[in-house]
């Protein structure tokens, strides 16, 4: 088996982080791979949790997530990459790397998994299922589905965008335009931190951001709307 590459950026996830880590270091088992966290100055004890988890950990100042990603695979060594978020939850069966390794061995120039929440309710069921079929039918994989995807393919679309948005985004449409993907149904769990407090408003200015986007609206000026223009 390759080396896979687990790529996770972070700012402030000492809550969370240990948790995916550790099952990670269940469901990985037996299979090569590195940790390599890319923190964006935490203020938390994100980066020691990482490095106890014998994770390699890089500092930059940039919270752009596009630019963690970035830094991250080039200071990764493997053949695959896996990007994944530090606030997820896995709910798969061992081998996992394996089972992603034989979905693009099999033809797919990308692979995920099967998105749910953490939360329950009808909103939450409609985002995941139509997160799940933006994956399957519009070659759209977003950084809470956990995409999977060999360097040399990575490399060949263009890699993640320099920019604070819409990374994932710009990145699975130049990938998609190489082939088909392919979803697991190995399911990871989303955290529903970004929703919780008015989670319709919420999905409404992402659609529209999404929809900006399209329209030609560069990510700077959108992470502007979606973050506030005090960001920095």
């Amino acid at each position: 088996m390759a080396l896979v590459s687990i790529i996770i950026p972070t700012l402030n996830e000492a809550a969370h982080l240990g948790k995916i880590l550790d099952q990670l270091a269940v469901l990985c088992a037996g299979t090569q791979y590195e940790l390599v966290v890319v923190d964006a100055a935490s203020q938390d004890r994100t980066v020691e949790i990482a490095r106890a988890h014998g994770a390699k950990v890089y500092r930059t100042t940039a919270g752009d997530r596009g630019h963690q990603l970035r830094v991250g695979v080039q200071h990764s060594h493997g053949e695959y990459l896996w990007f994944l978020h530090a606030d997820v939850r896995l709910v798969a069966q061992p081998q996992l790397l394996l089972r992603l390794e034989k979905a693009l061995d099999q033809g797919a120039v990308a692979a995920c998994l099967r998105l749910d929440y953490a939360a329950t309710g009808f909103f939450y069921r409609f985002l995941a299922a139509t997160s799940n079929w933006r994956a399957r039918h519009l070659g759209l994989i977003f950084g809470d589905q956990g995409l999977f995807v060999r360097r040399e393919r990575y490399k060949q679309a263009g890699g993640f965008p320099d920019v604070p948005l819409m990374e994932d985004w710009i990145l699975s449409r130049h990938l998609a335009q190489l082939g088909r993907f392919a979803q697991l149904p190995d399911r990871m769990i989303a955290s529903n931190r970004k929703y919780a407090a008015h989670p319709w408003s919420v999905h409404a200015k992402l659609m529209w951001i999404k929809i900006l986007f399209i329209c030609g609206v560069s990510p700077q000026k959108l992470a502007q709307l979606y973050y506030g223009k005090d960001r920095h």
